[in-house]
């Protein structure tokens, strides 16, 4: 009985580990056995609360990628986004000015090869050393008319081969904002290239894993939440009284602190939101 029980395990390990296998397995590209090759596409949280017209929204684009093998090597991207925007009387443009292609100089800042909020940008950290081989690798096209984004690379040689990570910044597109809106990412064709893809350091195109189309709203800070916790109660007045006697932080973005929309965070706003909260006084609203 027991040489059966160990017979019938046998069979049953056999019939399960390659399926086992195959369920590790990217069916995007069968080389990669393990973390599979992934675009993730993300707002940036603190620019999301609108301030006032010309403000910067950034949108950060990750990739997971993992060598499994010599051949899954990472060797190039195309990536080809379009956007559509609600308030379309409002501007919402993506520029060149505002997304340069630069490792050094005055326009790091403004590129879309840059770290950001300490976070360490890839691409950065792989052409500093060497900027001249930037422009042989890259291409960028942006058009605010045409409301699109579309990203070239190839690494001309091995050390621009991409190493293994999850979720490593790659890029930064940044739009410019005159009001609020709700804005959606997406991938589209745009020639020359069809649609998004990776290529394998011997040339095989793939399309990666991603979380497309994605979609983010820029809106009003709710005024009177200064400490933006989605309510208005008592915890916003000590908030309040923290960050104006005490050295506490700030409300982010200040306008949660206007509880009376004056422009002005001050003891005014402590006082209407005490009448609000226990005197039957006006609700905050700007």
């Amino acid at each position: 009985m027991k040489a059966l029980l160990i017979f019938l395990a046998i069979v049953l390990l056999s019939i399960l580990w390659p399926a086992s296998l195959s369920l590790g397995a990217c069916p995007e590209d069968p080389n990669d056995n393990g973390l599979c090759d992934t675009l993730y596409v993300e707002a940036y949280p603190s620019d999301l609360h609108f301030t006032g017209a010309g403000q910067l929204v950034r949108v950060t684009l990750y990739v997971t990628h993992d060598l499994t093998a010599p051949v899954d090597s990472l060797a190039g991207m195309v990536i080809p986004l379009c956007f559509t925007r609600t308030n379309p009387t409002k501007y919402c443009s993506l520029t060149s000015y505002w997304n340069a292609v630069s490792v050094s100089g005055t326009s790091l800042s403004r590129s879309i090869i840059r770290d950001i909020e300490g976070i360490n940008n890839r691409f950065l950290d792989m052409y500093a050393p060497h900027p001249t081989l930037l422009y042989n690798d890259f291409y960028l096209d942006v058009s605010t008319s045409g409301q699109h984004f579309w990203f070239w690379w190839a690494g001309s040689n091995e050390i621009q081969r991409w190493k293994d990570g999850s979720r490593i910044l790659t890029l930064t597109m940044t739009f410019r904002v005159e009001d609020s809106m709700t804005v959606c990412v997406d991938s589209c064709f745009w020639p020359p290239s069809d649609r998004l893809a990776f290529a394998r350091s011997d040339a095989a195109l793939f399309v990666p894993r991603h979380n497309l189309p994605y979609c983010f709203q820029i809106s009003y800070p709710t005024t009177g939440d200064a400490n933006g916790d989605g309510t208005i109660d008592v915890s916003d007045v000590v908030f309040l009284i923290n960050y104006l006697f005490r050295g506490g932080s700030a409300p982010d973005p200040m306008p949660r602190g206007d509880a009376n929309c004056d422009q002005v965070v001050d003891i005014s706003d402590v006082v209407f939101l005490i009448n609000y909260l226990f005197r039957g006084g006006p609700a905050p609203f700007c």
